[in-house]
This record gives C-alpha cells, structure tokens and sequence, in this order.
C-alpha cells in the first residue's frame, strides 16, 4: 500500500512525475514506485522504480530529474532511497534514461550493520550530467540501532555516468543531534534532519558550486548551517550559520535551492522571537556571494506551534524551497491557525 515520503517532478518534455514508498501491512517489506502523467489528469498506474531483495523496505526516498539542456543524459530520472534490510541499512540510487519505462539501481555505500545506521537521502544534478547524493551516516550507541545517535557524519558520493557507478562515500561534515531527534520543548516531536544538497548551475563566478544545508545541535539550540565545495565535492567549507549569531533559539527543517543566476537561497523555520523558544515563524536568505553570507528575510508574522499538529507527535518535515526566475518560492509546515498543521507557501521577489 502507498505509505509515505511523497516526491515530485517534471522533465523537459512536460512529463510529471511522482514517486513514494509502498510498503506492506506491517511495514516488513516494500519498495519505491513512480506514476508519470503527460497532463497533470491521467496518470500511470504505479510501477517499481527501486527495490531491493526480500525482506527489505525503503526509507527516506528521493526523487530528482536531470532538466539541464545541456547534460548528455537530460531527462534521466534519479530516485534515492535508504532501504532497510534484516542485516542493515543501505543506500541505493536507480535511475532510468527512457522516462521510467526501465530502471537500473546500484549500491551507492557498502551494508551499514547495526548499530551502524544510514538515514535521510537527497539529490542534485549538476549541469554536465553529474549526479551528487548526500545522506547521514550515524553511529549510534551499542544495542540502540542508531535510534540514540548523538553523533551524525554528514556523507557524499556522485556518479559522472549516469548512476552506473558511484565514488567511495566520504564524510564532509560531522554534526550532533538532539537526544532521539526530537525537538526541544515539545511533547516529544520529531526533527528529522535532512542534508538538502544543491549546486550552482549557472554560467556566473560560483558555476559548479555544491551546497548542503543541515543543522547542528549546540548543546543548547539547533542551529542550521551550510556548506560548500568548489572543487565537485572533494573538499568543503566550514559550515556557515544562515541566522545570525544573535539567534541563540532554534532553527530547524532547512531547505536549498539555486537559481539560474547562481543565487543559494535557504528558508527554514526559527523560534528567534519567541522567549520561550516554542513557537516558531519561517524565514528564509539569499546568499549572492557564493554561500559565504546569508542575508535574512522573515516570512511569516505568525507564530505556529509545533504541538498543534494533528496527534502521533508528527509536526513532518516536509519543507522545501525552489525558484522561478528571480522569485524565491518557500513551502513549510504552518499551525498559526491554532488548530492544525497545514502547507503554506511563500516567497521573496527579488528586485
């Protein structure tokens, strides 16, 4: 049955895509499938796009398409996912360069047995056809299978053929995380962190810059961070803070995205003006300079709080960002209403 984790896209031909984990009843077993629609109306019936032997079943998918005219392989689709076996976890990448009609997966890291634990995959794809993958690697204490994990190495590979293949896995930052990733001063609500990996496309002075936004626990607030590489991932930059140094609350569910003209933005959500560090309100910045400042931008007025999300201690993590010419676009969780988490959408136009 269709669980979760839901993923979109479009190729250059106006296909839409959409792609989820499937799982069975009790979650044991699964795989990740797609539905492709040339209208937006009729869509294709579900079809596997990854999978891995039985039992298994996937977590934290992904799903990217190469949109760069100028790629050797523009249009291949790219879903990621961490798949969940009897022995450990892995991280798998399939990839099809005929609209989905046939895929192909390979391993992308070695099977990560307990309490060795992967988590949490995303994608991009550079313009010469280069797919970049980032995902977390935690080591979690004896006996916990990576549940208490205070310890996370954020990890990198690409593939510069398509997906066939993939560079040896290296760690490029190491950050900490809250006890059983749940956000302070809540009823124990979950904040997943996800590596959200971008690069700069463009034709201008950044060209061929990686980034990953994460967060990192000080000990004291969560705090969201980005790094960068110039060189295709072989060596990255100290993370840099989005908030400024004054915002000693949390920040959480980061999103990245780059536009046309080599502008990283970031939007994630900040408890910066509530004292009691509970409510929060989404804010955003634009960096112009390759990643190295962050300028910020409030977006929302409103305070929601984290707890009015509709039961199970589930507020998701379903944020995102993306760009339509010089218009940043925002998506985030939203309960300023007082009754319920809902999507709300927002953004910054530049001038």
């Amino acid at each position: 049955m269709a669980s979760f984790d839901p993923s979109v896209g479009y190729d250059r031909n106006g296909a839409a895509y959409i792609v989820g984990m499937y799982n069975s009843s009790d979650s044991s077993n699964g795989f990740i499938a797609f539905q492709k629609s040339a209208d937006g109306t009729h869509w294709s019936k579900p079809a596997v796009a990854l999978r891995h032997r039985f039992p298994s079943a996937p977590l934290e998918t992904w799903f990217t398409v190469d949109t760069d005219a100028r790629s050797p392989r523009v249009n291949s689709l790219y879903v990621s996912g961490v798949m969940d076996l009897d022995q450990g976890s892995q991280v798998l990448v399939s990839h099809s360069a005929d609209g989905g009609a046939t895929w192909r997966q390979a391993a992308v890291d070695p099977l990560q047995k307990p309490p060795e634990e992967d988590d949490f995959t995303r994608m991009t794809v550079g313009r010469d056809g280069t797919v970049y993958v980032a995902w977390l690697h935690c080591r979690g204490k004896s006996g916990s299978g990576g549940a208490l994990c205070p310890t996370v190495h954020l990890m990198f590979s690409k593939s510069k053929d398509g997906g066939n293949t993939w560079s040896p896995p290296q760690t490029i930052a190491t950050v900490k995380m809250p006890h059983y990733w749940l956000l302070p001063n809540t009823d124990q609500e979950r904040v997943y962190n996800n590596p959200v990996i971008g690069v700069d496309n463009s034709n201008g002075a950044h060209a061929g810059n990686l980034y990953v936004a994460m967060y990192d626990w000080t000990g004291t607030y969560l705090r969201v961070q980005v790094i960068r590489s110039t060189d295709g991932g072989t060596t990255w930059s100290k993370p840099v803070p989005v908030a400024p140094a004054s915002d000693t609350h949390d920040q959480f569910f980061p999103a990245l995205s780059v536009n046309d003209a080599g502008l990283v933005g970031v939007s994630w959500l900040d408890r910066r003006n509530d004292p009691a560090n509970i409510d929060y309100q989404a804010f955003a910045a634009i960096s112009t300079d390759g990643g190295q400042t962050f300028p910020n931008t409030q977006l929302t007025k409103a305070f929601s709080n984290p707890n009015t999300n509709g039961g199970n201690n589930w507020m998701g993590d379903y944020t995102g960002n993306t760009w339509t010419g010089d218009t940043f676009i925002a998506a985030w969780m939203d309960s300023s209403n007082g009754v319920d988490m809902q999507e709300v959408v927002g953004g910054i136009r530049l001038k």
